[in-house]
């Protein structure tokens, strides 16, 4: 999510208002107090325009740049 972020120069509150909670709530998923729901991890997907798997990469999944 913060390579998103940072490559599409993208705010947390940018982030939050896309997914439609505060930024609080993205600001302790970021830090990892609080888990990602799936349903986070599509509506970011979205914003982003990106495969839901592309914003997991690191996280149990492949990257989808791996080619895999």
């Amino acid at each position: 999510m913060k390579v998103a972020m940072t490559l599409r120069n993208v705010k947390q509150k940018d982030l939050a208002n896309a997914l439609g909670v505060d930024r609080s709530s993205i600001s302790q998923k970021m830090t990892r107090r609080v888990a990602w729901s799936l349903e986070d991890i599509e509506k970011a997907s979205d914003f982003f325009r990106v495969k839901p798997e592309a914003l997991v990469a690191g996280h149990g999944f492949e990257p989808w740049t791996s080619g895999l």
